[in-house]
């Protein structure tokens, strides 16, 4: 659960590097999520994780199955809101634009 734990901290990581957050350590990296569109309760989330990892490492802290669940649970949530509902929400723009352009046309 250890190592679990660690590796979740570590995509929290991937996470702001792939969003461009800037800070100085993870925390404040993590807290500039909310400046790059990332919604406060998810950055909030996101926080929990790096915590649960950074005592997991560094306190060496071993956690219950269903703690580390709960923090993959809140990991799984961000990667959602983050990348796959922008993509959906493109998807429907661009099917609705289609329907009124091709409703224009007349066909």
């Amino acid at each position: 659960m250890r190592a679990a734990a660690a590796m979740y901290r570590a995509a929290v990581e991937e996470l702001c590097k792939d969003r461009s957050a800037t800070g100085r350590n993870l925390k404040d990296k993590i807290a500039d999520l909310t400046n790059r569109g990332v919604p406060a309760d998810v950055v909030r989330d996101l926080d929990e994780a790096r915590t649960l990892g950074n005592w997991s490492l560094h306190d060496g802290l071993a956690f219950s199955y269903a703690e580390v669940d709960d923090v993959a649970s809140l990991i799984q949530e961000a990667v959602f809101v983050v990348y796959v509902q922008p993509e959906q929400r493109a998807a429907l723009r661009a099917a609705r634009q289609q329907r009124r352009d091709q409703a224009r046309a007349g066909t």
